[in-house]
C-alpha cells in the first residue's frame, strides 16, 4: 500500500474529526516519538515493565498509578494485562501522530495511529488512541490520560484506579 494510500485508509478508519485536527506543537510530537521508540525496544525484552525510565513523559498522577499497577502479579490477583500503549495483547510496530485538538483547561489532545498485530502476518488497521497532554515547565508536555476508541469510551487512568482499588 503506498503512503497515501494508507493516509487515507487510516483518515477513513478515524472519522471526519481526524481530517480538522490541526499539527502537533513539536514538543508534544517528541514526547510520544520518545514513548513509541521506547516501546518497540522494550516489548520484545523479558521480564517486568520497568516505566522509571519514562517517568518524565507523564504527569505525576499517571505516573503513580502506571509504576504501582506495573508492581501487581498475577499471583496477586491483579496485574495490568494488555500493552497500555497500543491498548492490545499483541505486539507495536510503530505509531504516528496524526494531529491535535484543544483540550478542557489548557490540555491538547493527541491523535495516534498505532500499528499493531502479530509478526508474520497481515497487519491490522491501525489503532487510534488519544493522548490527553498537559503543558509542563519541565519536560514541555506531558502525558495525563489515554483514550482507547472502544465503546464506551476506556480511559487508562479509570482501569488503573480500579486495578489498584477493587471493589469487595
Amino acid at each position: 500500500m503506498t503512503p497515501i494510500r494508507w493516509i487515507a485508509a487510516v483518515l477513513a478508519l478515524l472519522g471526519p474529526s481526524a481530517a480538522v485536527a490541526a499539527p502537533c506543537p513539536a514538543a508534544l510530537i517528541d514526547q510520544l516519538d520518545g514513548l513509541y521508540r521506547w516501546q518497540l525496544d522494550r516489548q520484545d525484552k523479558p521480564g517486568p515493565i520497568v516505566i522509571a525510565s519514562q517517568r518524565s513523559r507523564f504527569t505525576p498522577g499517571l505516573y503513580s498509578l502506571l509504576h504501582q499497577a506495573y508492581a501487581l502479579t498475577p499471583e496477586q490477583g491483579r496485574f495490568v494485562d494488555f500493552d497500555v500503549f497500543s491498548g492490545t495483547q499483541v505486539g507495536t510496530f510503530g505509531a504516528e501522530v496524526l494531529g491535535c485538538k484543544e483540550g478542557p483547561a489548557g490540555t491538547v489532545v493527541a491523535r495516534v495511529a498505532v500499528q499493531t498485530g502479530l509478526p508474520g502476518r497481515n497487519p491490522v488497521p491501525p489503532k487510534q488512541l488519544r493522548y490527553l497532554m498537559e503543558p509542563s515547565q519541565e519536560a514541555g508536555w506531558r502525558i495525563a490520560d489515554i483514550v482507547y476508541p472502544e465503546e464506551p469510551t476506556f480511559r487508562l487512568s479509570s482501569y488503573l484506579r480500579q486495578l489498584l482499588s477493587p471493589s469487595p
